[in-house]
């Protein structure tokens, strides 16, 4: 994942600020925990809003949040939440995607880049075997089809950003419904799969200068689309997105719900806003 989902954090309050803040310190130690203390390296604040979104539908036993110190900051002490099975099966998803993204730079990369993944591939695959011993069921195939279906449309210089998008939507609604049941797996499913489909857009409209340079694959560069119509399309989707989540059954959290509905909101929004209007410049 990328790290375009952020909260608009003027328009927390203040108690959604500070689970925010302990969800992402509390997921970086329990990534240390399940996964091993290199994966800390990849957190995001994609995975911060994984957990909370889950959080949000789940109420786990045993949730707490502990205000004290840690490595990042030894001086001041932070709201750190204990670790929990929503935590555990955050860090483990994420090592799986990084093992997954180091694969694809070290197929398609060139240069610096391969070089880089090579370094990282064996950290990267340790990750990924530590979290399938934890026991906590993951979307391992899921994300695996999904990346090579990807991978495909890359080879084959697909121009269709909508093709290339719905990849990447598909392989997060398998990480936003793993483990849920009923009408909660169907509505997280398609919120997962709404997400997934914005990430990618961005991701692609954010790299596109870099990416013609390096002549690395991006679909805008073979059929430009404005950013008018991306911001349209965005957008639109995240309309999905919202219609998807208001179908949940969040009783989980108060507060992590609504964290997940201010960066559905106003943080993804903005964030869009930003990329498309830095194309427009």
């Amino acid at each position: 994942m990328f790290g375009y989902i952020k909260p608009f954090v003027p328009d927390l309050r203040v108690r959604e600020h500070e689970l925010y803040r302990a969800v992402y310190c509390g997921l970086c130690r329990s990534m240390g925990r399940h996964t091993g203390c290199a994966s800390r390296l990849t957190l995001s604040y994609d995975f911060a809003f994984l957990a909370a979104f889950r959080l949000a539908i789940e109420s786990p036993d045993g949730l707490n949040v502990r205000v004290t110190r840690c490595m990042a900051s030894p001086l001041k002490r932070r709201p750190i939440m204990d670790d929990n099975p929503v935590l555990a099966y955050c860090a483990a998803a994420a090592a799986i995607l990084t093992r997954e993204k180091v694969r694809d730079d070290l197929n398609d990369s060139r240069g610096a880049s391969k070089m880089k993944a090579r370094l990282l591939w064996p950290a990267a695959v340790r990750m990924a075997k530590k979290a399938k011993k934890q026991g906590v069921p993951l979307p391992e195939d899921e994300i695996t089809e999904s990346l090579a279906a990807l991978d495909e449309l890359e080879k084959e210089n697909c121009p269709s950003v909508d093709r290339c998008a719905d990849c990447f939507g598909r392989l997060l609604a398998h990480v936003f419904s793993l483990g849920l049941s009923g009408g909660d797996k169907t509505a997280a499913a398609a919120f997962g799969h709404s997400i997934g489909r914005v990430i990618y857009v961005l991701d692609a409209a954010d790299d596109l200068e870099n990416d013609k340079k390096s002549g690395s694959f991006n679909p805008l560069n073979l059929e430009p689309i404005s950013p008018e119509a991306l911001s349209a399309s965005v957008r639109l989707e995240l309309s999905k997105a919202v219609g998807a989540l208001n179908l949940l059954d969040l009783n989980g959290m108060t507060e992590a719900r609504e964290l997940v509905y201010n960066i559905v909101y106003e943080g993804l929004p903005k964030e869009a806003d930003r990329i498309f209007n830095k194309n427009k410049q």
